[in-house]
């Protein structure tokens, strides 16, 4: 199931990034997120007198939603585009007329939405962690490393993951039943961002291991239940029905 899924995946990743506005969008991410990083630290830092663990945790507390909610913009994008723009391409039929169980397909779509973000995801964390460092070394070289800490480590690595699964389960859903891209993504934005700074705000309070741990297993929880839906809701037959 995984080989077949992956190889969907790997060519539907090279026809999604033919798109001008998917190769934009990292470029965007990056370009916010690091300058935002830098341009907060440099604020904070130029205010003077600030204490070294109230500077950590409220930067910890900023960079956090950054690195880990902007990156989710590819992810909905590509999601939006993975039934919908099928459709307007006019290749959703063939696709469907593989031999690929439901499964299979969905797993596909799945992966070309994830993989490319979380890619996104996870050079932005480096490159953030580079310039906020790089600013606090050189303006106050008395805070040595102030982010990220462990907790914040971990969670950048283990929340784009579980949050992507969440919002493309969302959108392959709301994706089938879109008439365009655009509204597809437009959709999937007013009701999945929302809901995800909602959730990462649960963690931002909690500011500990355990409400981490735990909120962690209730969004896999959550994953699940989307993916079993999505399932259900992804049969063919009607796809081709509505796409004809």
């Amino acid at each position: 199931m995984w080989k077949k899924a992956w190889f969907m995946a790997q060519t539907e990743m090279r026809m999604v990034f033919k798109s001008r506005q998917v190769r934009m969008i990292p470029i965007i991410v990056v370009i916010m997120s690091v300058a935002f990083g830098g341009i907060m630290t440099w604020l904070m830092l130029s205010s003077g007198g600030i204490d070294a663990a109230l500077f950590s945790v409220t930067l910890g507390s900023i960079m956090g939603a950054v690195v880990i909610m902007l990156p989710l913009m590819l992810p909905i994008l590509i999601a939006a585009d993975s039934i919908v723009g099928e459709k307007e391409r006019h290749t959703l039929v063939p696709l469907l007329a593989t031999p690929l169980t439901d499964g299979e397909l969905l797993l596909g779509k799945f992966l070309t939405a994830m993989i490319p973000g979380l890619l996104v995801a996870y050079g932005n964390l480096a490159l953030a962690v580079l310039v906020v460092n790089g600013v606090v070394f050189f303006m106050a070289p008395q805070f040595l490393w102030v982010w990220p800490d462990l907790l914040s480590l971990v969670q950048a690595i283990i929340l784009p993951i579980l949050f992507a699964i969440l919002a493309v389960g969302l959108m392959v859903i709301i994706s089938g039943r879109a008439n365009t891209v655009y509204e597809a993504y437009q959709t999937g934005g007013i009701l999945i961002l929302p809901a995800m700074v909602f959730a990462y705000s649960g963690f931002l309070l909690g500011l500990g291991w355990l409400i981490f741990v735990i909120g962690s297993i209730i969004i896999l929880f959550v994953d699940f239940i989307l993916f079993r839906i999505a399932l259900r809701l992804f049969n063919r037959d009607p796809l081709i029905t509505r796409t004809g």
